[in-house]
């Protein structure tokens, strides 16, 4: 009876009772516990199990033969990439911003406005906006850039375009040749002189008067005094009695007018 008490089987028998078979507390019925019977089930039994499933399919899948395509499947792939290439080349390029705009030919009259203050009496630069699609509708609100010269003999400003900016890009101006006319047509646009009838008049006056100052034969001690004292006076007021007549005689254009730019060249470019 000892024998079989003390035998291994016994012993691994009562030490797992021992280990799940626990008191709820102190001086209570030890009796079976579930938790700790799961949790060596889970330790000893299922987790070997897993571990050996785990690699018998990482091993089988190492082992699994190399798909190897037929002629037929190669030759597939190739017809299926050259379809896929000629599709993208059938797409169209991209035009370049100067190639997508629209062609005109010389005489075209396009409606603009000026932006900037005009004040010349040799030469001024000139900024006016496209307000319709006289150059297509890629450069309405553009601005065309150019310079303006005065006729004094017509009070009429003639302008010369050089350059359309486009509105949506920056970095974007196009060369192109284009003269200023009037709405009726005429070449140039009217202008007004900065000062009016009477200012001129009276600068005229006073540049006049200053030509004449001391330009008697008389050699009267006081008034070879006279002189003396006042050359200085006489000479900066003639100076700038002058430089008032000839700012007097600046033509200027307000902002807002509206006018032709009429193409003397193929736009863009040539006409080839």
């Amino acid at each position: 009876m000892n024998k079989n008490q003390n035998s291994p089987l016994n012993k691994l028998k009562k030490k797992l009772m021992g280990r799940w078979s626990v008191a709820d507390y102190p001086g209570a019925q030890p009796h079976f516990q579930i938790k700790p019977f799961a949790a060596d089930i889970a330790t000893y039994a299922l987790l070997p199990i897993f571990s050996i499933i785990l690699y018998r399919s990482f091993v089988n899948g190492s082992k699994a033969p190399k798909r190897i395509n037929s002629p037929q499947q190669t030759n597939r792939n190739v017809s299926l990439q050259e379809s896929k290439t000629q599709i993208i080349d059938l797409r169209s390029p991209t035009l370049s911003p100067i190639a997508a705009m629209a062609k005109r030919a010389p005489g075209t009259l396009v409606h603009v406005k000026l932006l900037n203050v005009v004040e010349t009496y040799s030469g001024a630069p000139v900024q006016a906006q496209i307000i319709d699609v006289g150059l297509g509708k890629s450069l309405l609100g553009g601005i065309l850039i150019g310079d303006a010269n005065a006729d004094t003999n017509f009070d009429r400003i003639t302008i010369t375009f050089k350059y359309a900016k486009d509105p949506r890009q920056e970095g974007v101006a196009v060369p192109l040749s284009a003269r200023a006319l009037s709405l009726d047509g005429t070449l140039g646009l009217i202008a007004s002189k900065k000062e009016g009838f009477l200012a001129r008049s009276a600068l005229g006056s006073a540049n006049s008067a200053t030509q004449g100052v001391g330009t008697g034969s008389s050699a009267d001690f006081k008034d070879i005094l006279f002189r003396a004292l006042t050359a200085g006076l006489v000479q900066e007021f003639g100076n700038s009695s002058q430089v008032e007549r000839n700012r007097a005689q600046v033509l200027t254009l307000a902002p807002s007018t509206e006018f032709f730019a009429e193409l003397t060249d193929f736009f863009p470019g040539s006409s080839k």
